[in-house]
C-alpha cells in the first residue's frame, strides 16, 4: 500500500522558510519535527505515514549525510555521493506513488520540518545569507532538494538490473539535468530516459571525440525527433535501438 505524507500548509511553509534564515546553520536541528498541526493529508489513496516511519526516514537520510561529511564538509564528490544514496533511500523506503510525489507541500514538509538541517547543509545559503526557495518550498520540483532525487530514482529505477539503481551512477549532475529539464520532450517518458542513460553507460567508443560531447549532440538530435515521432508508443527495446542509432550518428558527425 502506498503511504500518504503530510502536506505543509502554505502559511506554515513560509513561516518555516523565514525561520531557516533566522537561525544559524548549527541551530537548524531545532526546527526538526515529525509532524505539524499545520499540515494536512490526502483523503484517499493509501494510509498515512506514521511518525515512527518518518523518524526512520530521517535517520536513513541523516546517516547518508554524515557518511559524506555532514555538517562540516561538502565537496563536489561528497554532494554527488549523498544525492545518489538519498535518491535510493527516498524511492525505496517512502512507498510514494507519483501522484503523491507531485504534491509540492509534501516536499516542503520534508525539507522544512523533517530534514531542514540536512537540506540546508546540502543547499547552503549564498553570500548574502539567503537560501534558494526552490530547494526548500517545492515551488519547482525539478529543483527541490529532495523531490528531484526521488524523481531521478523513480525514472531510472530498473528492476531488471542486478542493482536496480545502478543508472543513478552513470551521469553527473549537469548531464542528467540536461535530460530531466526537458520534461515534456524527454523526461516525460521514463523508458526513454533509461534508454538514453543506458546507451551512455554502454558506449565504449571514445576515440576522437568525448562521450560527453556525443551525449549532448545526441540529445539535441533526439529533441528534434520528438517533434514528429510518437516515442510514448514505442517499446523500451525500440527506444534503445533508436537512441543507440542516434548516438552513433552524433559520434560520426563529431568525428568527421
Amino acid at each position: 500500500m502506498s503511504l500518504l505524507y503530510p502536506r505543509l500548509l502554505p502559511n506554515e511553509t513560509e513561516r518555516r522558510f523565514r525561520m531557516l534564515h533566522e537561525l544559524s546553520p548549527g541551530q537548524h536541528q531545532d526546527m526538526v519535527a515529525n509532524h505539524s498541526p499545520r499540515a494536512v493529508y490526502a483523503a484517499t489513496g493509501g494510509r498515512r505515514v506514521s511518525r515512527e516511519e518518518l523518524d526512520q526516514l530521517r535517520d536513513s537520510v541523516l546517516r547518508a549525510a554524515r557518511d559524506q561529511g555532514f555538517p562540516t564538509s561538502r565537496s563536489t564528490v561528497q554532494r554527488s555521493a549523498f544525492d545518489r544514496k538519498t535518491a535510493q533511500i527516498l524511492h525505496e523506503h517512502c512507498f510514494m506513488v507519483p501522484g503523491e510525489a507531485s504534491q509540492r507541500q509534501i516536499w516542503a514538509f520534508l525539507s522544512l520540518a523533517l530534514l531542514p538541517d540536512v537540506c540546508a547543509w546540502r543547499w547552503p545559503a549564498d553570500s548574502d545569507g539567503r537560501y534558494v526557495a526552490d530547494r526548500f518550498k517545492g515551488t519547482d520540483l525539478t529543483r527541490h532538494g529532495f523531490a528531484r532525487l526521488w524523481t531521478r530514482a523513480h525514472v531510472l529505477h530498473d528492476p531488471k538490473e542486478d542493482d536496480p539503481y545502478n543508472l543513478l551512477d552513470v551521469l553527473g549532475e549537469s548531464d542528467l539535468d540536461q535530460i530531466m529539464a526537458r520534461r515534456s520532450a524527454l523526461a516525460a517518458s521514463p523508458a526513454l530516459v533509461r534508454s538514453i542513460v543506458r546507451a551512455h553507460r554502454d558506449d565504449r567508443s571514445e576515440r576522437f571525440v568525448s562521450s560527453r560531447d556525443v551525449f549532448r549532440e545526441s540529445l539535441m538530435r533526439l529533441l528534434r525527433l520528438t517533434a514528429f515521432l510518437d516515442l510514448d508508443s514505442a517499446s523500451e527495446p525500440e527506444l534503445g535501438h533508436l537512441v543507440r542509432r542516434v548516438r552513433a550518428e552524433a559520434r560520426a558527425v563529431l568525428a568527421s
